[in-house]
């Protein structure tokens, strides 16, 4: 996993990160995503693969859709939240 401080840079990566910290059982598509952050669908499907590879995001494939979840890792959680209130 890249850091988390790197992964924040991305400000579609931080929108989606910071959605699911504060929706942690959230499971959603990735049109529903770009809606609820209000960004083109586009860069946040590609912001969702990234996420899934990084193991912060979890991908369910239900037949011809994908929905995604916050991780259940709760190191990475820890990670992330303890970064987030130093921002």
């Amino acid at each position: 996993m890249k850091s988390i401080k790197s992964l924040f840079k991305n400000e579609a990566t931080r929108k989606i990160v910071l959605f699911f910290n504060e929706n942690p059982n959230c499971i959603d598509t990735a049109k529903g995503i770009s809606l609820w952050i209000g960004w083109d669908i586009n860069i946040i499907q590609k912001t969702l693969d990234q996420l899934v590879k990084e193991g912060i995001i979890i991908s369910h494939q239900a037949a011809s859709t994908a929905a995604y979840a916050y991780t259940n890792n709760k190191e990475i959680v820890k990670k992330i939240e303890k970064y987030i209130k130093n921002i």
